[in-house]
């Protein structure tokens, strides 16, 4: 009979786990790297017969000063799912030294555009940064304007 109960909790605890094992959405999740901190979709793209969604993805890293990271993702969708078509950083935000407070972003028929409120290394609100993306390889960053 004691068989009989292992053999039935074995069966229990594979059955409760299994949603779970092979979950590549689990998986991805998991495997995302703590630096890893904001992630949010900014719009959406078209591009002939192509489109998908704009994410902007920001990192932190390091001790006492955090080096923030803003990169610019675009996710394909197609019939078989989604994938990363291309990514960017915008490297002149990470030579800034400041972190970010909040994103708001809007897509255009060019492009899309982001707006980034900064803190300082003091935890002050800083200045207003735009960027104005084109292509994976073609954008604007710059203080705001207005």
């Amino acid at each position: 009979m004691s068989r009989m109960r292992i053999l039935i909790a074995t069966l229990s605890f594979v059955l409760c786990a299994s949603p779970t094992l092979g979950d590549d959405v689990v998986d991805s999740v998991k495997a995302i790297a703590s630096e890893v901190e904001d992630i949010s979709i900014g719009g959406s793209w078209q591009d002939g017969d192509r489109g998908g969604a704009y994410r902007l993805v920001v990192t932190r890293s390091g001790g006492e000063k955090t080096a923030t990271r803003l990169f610019v993702q675009w996710i394909e969708y197609t019939e078989t799912g989604a994938t990363v078509a291309e990514t960017t950083e915008i490297t002149e935000f990470a030579e800034l030294s400041l972190d970010i407070m909040s994103l708001s972003s809007e897509s255009e028929a060019d492009g899309l555009s982001v707006f980034i409120e900064t803190i300082n290394d003091s935890g002050d609100l800083g200045d207003t940064y735009e960027l104005h993306v084109f292509s994976p390889r073609e954008y604007r960053f710059g203080p705001a304007s207005n």
